[in-house]
């Protein structure tokens, strides 16, 4: 396979990465810059330890669903997942959340968003697929010039 026809798919993984983490910064901010606290009640948690072979994503996950009112008074039903145990978490606790008021079912808890991790695994995946991009694009370049015959 030539080295050129593997980089337009270095290329895409850059812009998907990229597309990915961007969203996620976004929503990150929003929520910190115009979010609003909120009591919510824990409806349902689920926790896993999931092992992929060669993946950044093993370990604990938590996914925690909640319930909440929002500013304009209708129920709001969201979940996050945190990259940790449930730590004591369970279904009808009352946790503090902030949230969207744009798009309130994007939330985080009060403390640390744990979308953060998602988001610096994007912006690796991005460097990546950038650098494997170049790499292949110059050994082609390099591959071209000793291969040709002087003309």
């Amino acid at each position: 396979m030539c080295l050129w026809e593997s980089l337009p798919a270095f290329l895409v993984g850059v812009v998907i990465f990229g597309a990915v983490g961007v969203g996620t910064l976004d929503a990150i901010s929003r929520v910190r810059e115009h979010g609003l606290s909120a009591n919510a009640t824990i409806t349902k948690v689920v926790e896993q330890d999931i092992q992929i072979p060669n993946s950044y994503d093993n370990g604990w996950h938590t996914a925690v669903t909640v319930s909440f009112t929002d500013t304009s008074g209708g129920l709001v039903r969201a979940a996050y997942t945190d990259r940790a145990r449930a730590g004591g978490k369970k279904a009808g606790q009352t946790i503090q959340i902030v949230y969207d008021p744009a798009k309130p079912t994007s939330i985080s808890p009060v403390s640390t968003d744990p979308r953060w991790v998602d988001a610096f695994f994007m912006g690796w995946g991005v460097v990546v697929c950038l650098g494997a991009s170049v790499y292949r694009a110059y050994r082609a370049w390099r591959s071209r010039d000793e291969y040709s015959d002087g003309d």
